[in-house]
């Protein structure tokens, strides 16, 4: 039996538009789909290993490369993707282009290597939307809104070294902040500059 992981070439992603669930779903599915297959080699490496009595440690996989260039979209769709880049078994390395705006810079903080090309654009800002109905309705939208953005600005600070005043500002300013990718690396959104 031939042991053979899935080539780099067919672990590259991309992901050029807006957050939401036919976008996601797409995309979550496609990650799932190489950690199925990863974990069916690793299990056939261990195998392998055991019967021919040598260390089954388990084998080093290569990457998913996510290519992510987006303006941000619905946030639980975000945190969806977010969620299961962190989680993902197969390591995933997010490469950012173009532009990394709103829940992008959440979807990319999901995994532990982030690179992004020096002419890239990131920009933070608070939870955005609209509320209609009736008074107690839109109370509740507020308040949802509220601790939506909670989890967002919580992922940046737990990730990076922007601090709670840094942020308070973009809140308390009503502000979009725009970085760019040298800034970026400075404040700890990625982790290499390409």
């Amino acid at each position: 039996m031939e042991i053979k992981q899935l080539e780099p070439k067919d672990k590259v992603l991309t992901f050029f538009g807006e957050f939401k669930s036919a976008t996601v779903e797409s995309a979550i599915k496609e990650i799932v789909k190489i950690n199925i297959s990863d974990q069916e080699y690793l299990k056939q490496c261990r195998q392998w290993a055991i019967d021919n009595g040598q260390d089954p440690s388990p084998a080093k996989l290569t990457p998913i490369e996510f290519y992510l260039s987006t303006y941000g979209g619905a946030c639980y769709d975000g945190l969806a993707l977010h969620d299961v880049i962190k989680s993902s078994n197969t390591p995933v390395e997010v490469i950012c282009t173009g532009k990394i705006m709103s829940m992008g810079v959440i979807v990319a903080l999901g995994a532990k290597v982030r690179k992004a090309y020096r002419n890239t654009t990131f920009m933070i800002h608070q939870v955005s939307g609209l509320s209609f109905g009736t008074l107690r309705e839109m109370e509740d939208t507020v308040a949802e809104a509220s601790r939506i953005n909670e989890i967002l600005f919580s992922i940046i600070k737990s990730k990076t070294k922007v601090t709670e005043e840094q942020l308070n500002e973009v809140l308390q300013k009503k502000k979009d902040w725009f970085i760019t990718a040298s800034e970026a690396l400075e404040l700890g959104i990625l982790t290499e500059l390409l």
